[in-house]
C-alpha cells in the first residue's frame, strides 16, 4: 500500500461527509478511479454513512438510554430500601421506648371520688402518664364492672410530659357498679370502688397470649414455603412467587423479636400486635427492595 493511499485513507472520512475542499475532492476522485483497494473502502464507508438505523436497532441511543434508566432505578431502590430499613428501626426503638410499664396498686397511687354532678372522678399519682378502662356488663349480679389499670413509659419518663391524668367514670346511681384495679403483674385485682357482691376473690387480670400463635403460624408459614420451593425448584414461575412471600414471615418472626424478644405475654395485645406488623411490613419491603437492588447491581457490573 502506498503512502498516496494511506493519505487518501486519512480523508476518506471527510470526502464521504463532503467536508472536503474543491480541490481535495478532484484529487480523492482521481485517485479513486485508478485505485481498486481506496475505491472499495470508500463504497464501505458510504454504505455505512447512507445506513440509518431504525428505533428497534439504535446500536448508539438505545443502550445509553437503558443504562440511565437503570441508574436512575439503582437511586429509587436505593433511597427505597435505605428509607424502609430507616423507618424499622425506628419504630422498633419507638417501640421499646413506649412500652407501658405497670404499677401495682398502692393507696398513693389514685384516689376516687364522688364528682358534684354524680360521676366518679378517679385521680392518679403523677408518675401515671397513662391508663386504660375495660367496661363489662355481668348479668348474674346486673352490675357494671370497670377495670382499669396505669403505666408509664421510658418515652414518658424522658421525652414527654403529659401532666397529671384524670379520667371520669359516668354513673346514674340506679345501676350497681364495680371499680377494680388490674395490677397486670399476676396478683389479685384491687376492688376500689363498690361492694363486693362475690364471696370469691376478686380474681386476676391475665396477660393475652396472642402473639404466640401469630409468631408460630409465621415459623409454620415458613417452612412451607421453603419445603415448597425445593419441591417445585423447576417451576420458575411459581418459584418467582414463593421467593416473594418467603420473606414476609421472616420479617414477621424479625420483628417480633426486634419488639419484644422472646417474651410471648402482652397486657397491651392490641399496640404491641401493630406496631409488630407495621415493623414486619417496613422490613419485608426492604428485603424486597434489597434483593432487587443487588440483582441490579450485579446486573449493571457484568
Amino acid at each position: 500500500m502506498s503512502d498516496r493511499c494511506n493519505l487518501i485513507k486519512d480523508i476518506l472520512p471527510l470526502y464521504v461527509e463532503d467536508m472536503v475542499s474543491t480541490d481535495t475532492r478532484e484529487f480523492v476522485s482521481e485517485h479513486l478511479e485508478h485505485c481498486a483497494e481506496c475505491s472499495a473502502e470508500f463504497e464501505r464507508m458510504r454504505k455505512t454513512e447512507n445506513f440509518i438505523p431504525d428505533a428497534g436497532h439504535d446500536t448508539d441511543i438505545v443502550p445509553l438510554k437503558r443504562v440511565k434508566r437503570d441508574l436512575f432505578i439503582k437511586r429509587l431502590q436505593t433511597i427505597c430500601f435505605t428509607g424502609s430499613l430507616a423507618c424499622a428501626i425506628v419504630t422498633i426503638i419507638f417501640g421499646i421506648l413506649t412500652l407501658p410499664k405497670f404499677f401495682p396498686y398502692s393507696d398513693n397511687l389514685l384516689h376516687v371520688i364522688d364528682g358534684p354532678d354524680g360521676n366518679i372522678v378517679i385521680t392518679f399519682d403523677s408518675e401515671v402518664t397513662g391508663y386504660s378502662c375495660d367496661e363489662v356488663f355481668d348479668n348474674e349480679t346486673e352490675t357494671v364492672i370497670y377495670r382499669i389499670n396505669a403505666w408509664t413509659t421510658t418515652w414518658d419518663l424522658h421525652l414527654s410530659n403529659r401532666g397529671k391524668q384524670n379520667m371520669v367514670i359516668p354513673f346514674d346511681r340506679e345501676t350497681e357498679i364495680q371499680i377494680f384495679y388490674a395490677q397486670n403483674d399476676g396478683s389479685e385485682d384491687v376492688l376500689i370502688y363498690g361492694s363486693n357482691q362475690s364471696a370469691e376473690e376478686n380474681g386476676v387480670t391475665l396477660p393475652r397470649l396472642i402473639l404466640m400463635p401469630y409468631f408460630l403460624l409465621a415459623f409454620l408459614a415458613l417452612v412451607v414455603l421453603a419445603i415448597l420451593r425445593v419441591l417445585l425448584r423447576n417451576k420458575q414461575a411459581i418459584i418467582v412467587w414463593i421467593d416473594r412471600a418467603i420473606p414476609f414471615p421472616i420479617s414477621y418472626m424479625a420483628a417480633q423479636l426486634c419488639t419484644r424478644g422472646f417474651s410471648f405475654t402482652t397486657y397491651s395485645s392490641h399496640r404491641d400486635f401493630c406496631i409488630i406488623i407495621l415493623v414486619a411490613m417496613l422490613l419485608y419491603f426492604a428485603i424486597l427492595t434489597g434483593k432487587s437492588l443487588k440483582a441490579r447491581l450485579n446486573t449493571l457490573r457484568g
